[in-house]
């Protein structure tokens, strides 16, 4: 389930990405089948050992590294967001793209106002960011925002269901597994229905807002 659209990096074949956040290295995969060396880095280790283990407010890699760095759905859950972004720039070489995803706005507060349980649990998300917050961000790290998209539209009524059942208590939903396994059919392909549902209802309701932007001054 890739958030990004490739083509909107230029080229992607040959390009050293930095993937923060890595998590279970869905990004790690769709930006290496396109050709793209990926260095994952997360807080944690992944299950199968592979990535770099570090802190993302203080990656370990040299300055002006990486062609492209993504950042997705990690922001939300940090303390400190602005130095995160500012390290993330700071491997970035002067004409790279950087990628943001964060959850969207209106789908986002609807899941705070249904659930305290949502944004309150340790590691969950601790704040909301609307597109000017993240332009701001970006201006205060001399980067400027070319394009925004949402994605992943048919996920959002899924974690509205979660949060107005309990994130917890939802487990035991058979609602909610159904809808849960008709999105796994999708991300394989097997749902060309709900993929084209997913199409016309992301600017609306994506649930993922991205952002790619580039130095100001190269």
């Amino acid at each position: 389930m890739n958030t990004f659209r490739p083509e909107l990096f230029g080229t992607i074949d040959g390009a050293l990405v930095l993937d923060v956040g890595s998590g279970g290295g869905r990004h790690v995969r769709a930006f290496g089948t396109l050709g793209a060396t990926v260095v994952a880095t997360d807080i944690a280790p992944s299950p199968d050992g592979a990535g770099v283990v570090a802190d993302a407010h203080l990656l370990p890699f040299r300055a002006g590294v990486f062609d492209v760095v993504i950042i997705s759905e990690v922001l939300e859950h940090v303390c400190e967001p602005a130095r995160m972004l500012a390290e993330s720039v700071r491997v970035l070489r002067s004409t790279g793209t950087l990628a943001i995803s964060v959850p969207s706005f209106l789908p986002e507060a609807v899941n705070w106002l249904l659930s305290l349980e949502y944004h309150s649990v340790p590691g969950g998300h601790i704040r909301i960011y609307s597109k000017a917050r993240l332009r701001r961000m970006l201006g205060g790290s001399k980067m400027v925002a070319y394009k925004f998209h949402r994605s992943h539209s048919i996920h959002t009524p899924y974690w509205w269901l979660k949060c107005l059942l309990g994130i917890e208590a939802s487990k035991n939903s058979a609602l909610v597994r159904r809808y849960e396994s008709h999105l796994i059919a999708e991300i394989g392909g097997a749902r060309p229905g709900w993929s084209r549902a997913d199409r016309w209802l992301n600017p609306l309701i994506g649930k993922s807002l991205a952002i790619y932007a580039r130095r100001d001054s190269p």
